[in-house]
């Protein structure tokens, strides 16, 4: 269970809210559509689930986010990941090593995986996602679409019970678009929660709960 308590932010004093008294609960195999146009506040919400907000970027915020009753507020950063993972709108800013199979095992092994499951996890996930052939292609040589799938891959090795995506679609080719969907769902059926940050209609076909950010500033 996720739960997200009275969640009040804005970046600074002479800012507006862009989130005002927001609550909500997600548990187990929920897909959620975060819809809103371009700075309506979709990343920051994101950033706020995690913990990235305040811990990296810092304003002015109240309330507290409880997964399976754990404040996250009192966990660093790398504690927060296992369980609540965020993709990033840009895969550059994720991706930190030579070869696509070093990316994918850095997280497993930082939580002491055994290197057989690791491999696993690795070989399923490129299978899953139907890029087998990328597995020691060099990252700085991948193209946009597949550095996207890639950083997806990396979180989905870590296996955390929350994936955060921020505009996973975004830029992609209607292949890569469907190869990111199905695995959503995979993700979904396997009791996985997962947040889609998107201003299209690709993921509100089969999310089963939405949030309007639009909504989430409006003053009470």
């Amino acid at each position: 269970m996720l739960t997200v308590n009275n969640i009040t932010f804005r970046y600074n004093t002479n800012s507006p809210f862009l989130i005002n008294d927001f609550s909500f609960t997600a548990k187990k195999g929920d897909i959620v559509s975060v819809q809103g146009d371009s700075g309506t506040g979709k990343t920051t919400l994101l950033n706020i689930i995690c913990g990235v907000i305040p811990k990296v970027f810092t304003g002015e915020l109240t309330g507290t986010i409880h997964h399976d009753n754990i404040d996250i507020s009192e966990l660093s950063l790398p504690e927060v990941a296992p369980r609540i993972s965020l993709l990033m709108q840009h895969p550059d800013n994720q991706l930190f090593f030579p070869t696509v199979e070093q990316e994918l095992a850095f997280a497993p092994e930082n939580l002491k995986v055994p290197v057989k499951d690791i491999t696993l996890r690795i070989d399923e996930v490129l299978s899953r996602l139907n890029i087998e052939n990328l597995k020691y292609k060099e990252t700085t040589l991948l193209s946009f679409g597949q550095k996207k799938l890639i950083t997806l891959a990396s979180i989905i090795t870590l296996s955390p019970e929350v994936y955060l995506l921020d505009e996973p679609f975004a830029g992609l080719s209607q292949e890569y678009i469907e190869l990111i969907s199905n695995e959503i769902k995979t993700q979904s059926e396997n009791g996985k929660m997962i947040f889609v940050a998107d201003h299209t209609e690709d993921i509100v076909q089969f999310a089963n709960k939405t949030i309007e950010m639009g909504m989430l500033n409006e003053k009470h």
